[in-house]
């Protein structure tokens, strides 16, 4: 289970509010399928606010009001035009029968229940209504994830838990269909992101929440010592010496009659 304590930490951080490169690269995708609609959608709520894109776009070209829930607000820039709560991993309460569209960039698969916040989720909606969420694969960022393994191993001889878990394609689409959401589908893009510096590559990857976060995480941080080893043994650099990182994200779209 998601330590909600620990997760509202990692959201309240200087770099975490400063940082949304990969973030806004996924809200041009959940952009692109809103393109492709046409809908009216008066009133939208955002669940995890992980970049000002969405937001933005909707607002402009649909003319929508705009709800915002996040599990910490501490860090959000908040503008009047719009309405903030927060929210809980633990326990997703959402007010019945108001959202056109309700939309999540990489944010509710870590909730402590998926079925449970999909299930309130579509509750939310109006008839008619549509839920776009993008949620990481469990192959993204295979390259950082396998070369933690391996020093793991050198330095513990295990390997810790160090994503959290997602949600298996055909697992969300089996969920949806039993809440009886209407043509659920569920599209793979996958995009890759050179970076020529290490540091920046952890920068981006810790504010995507991935980081394990529940309650039986490593209590211990790791020291100067690990990601140096770390960044020597990374499994995929160019022949610039670049690292290159893969992004793989599974976007859900599902309405309610």
């Amino acid at each position: 289970m998601i330590n909600n304590k620990y997760l509202k930490l990692i959201r309240e951080r200087k770099s975490y509010a400063k940082n949304k490169f990969i973030f806004e690269i996924i809200a041009k995708r959940i952009i692109d399928t809103l393109d492709l609609l046409k809908i009216d959608i008066p009133q939208a709520l955002e669940i995890g606010i992980n970049e000002n894109k969405v937001c933005n776009y909707i607002e402009n070209n649909f003319l929508s009001k705009i709800d915002r829930a996040d599990v910490s607000l501490l860090k959000q820039t908040k503008e009047i035009k719009y309405k903030y709560f927060e929210i809980k991993t633990e326990n997703l309460l959402l007010e019945k029968n108001l959202y056109n569209l309700i939309y999540s960039n990489c944010f509710i698969h870590l909730m402590a229940d998926f079925e449970k916040s999909l299930e309130e989720i579509y509750k939310s909606l109006k008839s008619n209504g549509l839920l776009i969420a993008t949620i990481p694969d469990k192959t993204s960022m295979h390259q950082l994830l396998n070369s933690m393994y391996k020093t793991d191993l050198y330095f513990y001889n295990g390997v810790y838990q160090r994503f959290n878990n997602t949600i298996e394609v055909q697992d969300a689409l089996n969920i949806l269909k039993k809440l009886k959401f209407d043509a659920p589908t569920i599209f793979s893009d996958t995009f890759n992101i050179n970076y020529k510096f290490f540091s920046d590559l952890l920068i981006d990857v810790r504010n995507m929440n991935l980081t394990y976060c529940n309650i039986d995480k490593k209590q211990n941080f790791e020291n100067k010592k690990y990601f140096e080893l770390l960044e020597k043994s990374y499994e995929d650099k160019n022949a610039n010496g670049d690292f290159n990182l893969e992004v793989k994200i599974n976007i859900i779209t599902a309405w309610k009659k």
